[in-house]
């Protein structure tokens, strides 16, 4: 508590040269960007009424990043942002982007058939839904959705096509206003009785 506490005495007396190092640092104003996404998203589902939801353990080995129970079924969401330098403005008031879809680290895996790669793709089935902001279309805290099973799969030649189908390809394509294989209805989403799995009562 005591550090925590000289912490944040030291970030508040340097307010202006921290908000400077994140103009300057695009990586670091990638990441501050994802956390202040994802608190963002843990406000949304509060107003959607979802009040059971958390953030996994970031050392466990779990590719979503927050979990929430609904319905007495428990849904895994992996939050991406937006590439900022491959957002156009195709025509007045209608965008397209980009999302990049992977796992930050080179691992190996093990594909439903038992084969193991080495990849930063994810394999298909590896989390439920995948989430996304749209605030740099709508400048305001608004999400979008796709199922898991509707994502692109990965057309990196190197990979025999069976390998292919089995892994999520790194980039997502999104358009605003959103296509059809888009929502912003989360809630629906989760009505499909293949997402999720049942939460067992205790005892």
């Amino acid at each position: 508590m005591f550090s925590e506490t000289l912490e944040t005495r030291a970030i508040g007396s340097k307010t202006d040269a921290l908000v400077q190092l994140i103009i300057d640092n695009p990586s670091l104003r990638g990441m501050v960007y994802g956390y202040v996404a994802e608190a963002a998203f843990s406000t949304f589902l509060d107003r959607l009424g979802i009040r059971k939801h958390f953030k996994p353990d970031d050392h466990k080995k779990t590719k979503s990043d927050r979990t929430i129970d609904h319905n007495g079924k428990r849904y895994t969401i992996q939050l991406k942002s937006l590439q900022t330098n491959a957002l156009k403005e195709i025509e007045s008031g209608k965008f397209t982007g980009k999302i990049q879809n992977d796992a930050s680290d080179r691992r190996k895996i093990e594909l439903p058939d038992g084969e193991t790669v080495e990849t930063t793709c994810y394999k298909i089935g590896e989390y439920d839904v995948l989430g996304v902001s749209l605030q740099p279309f709508t400048e305001t805290w608004r999400f979008a959705f796709k199922k898991n099973k509707d994502l692109k799969r990965s057309t990196y030649r190197k990979y025999p096509a069976k390998v292919q189908q089995m892994l999520l390809a790194t980039l997502e394509d999104i358009s605003f206003p959103l296509s059809d294989d888009w929502t912003e209805d989360l809630l629906s989403l989760l009505d499909d009785p293949d997402l999720g799995v049942q939460i067992e009562e205790s005892a």
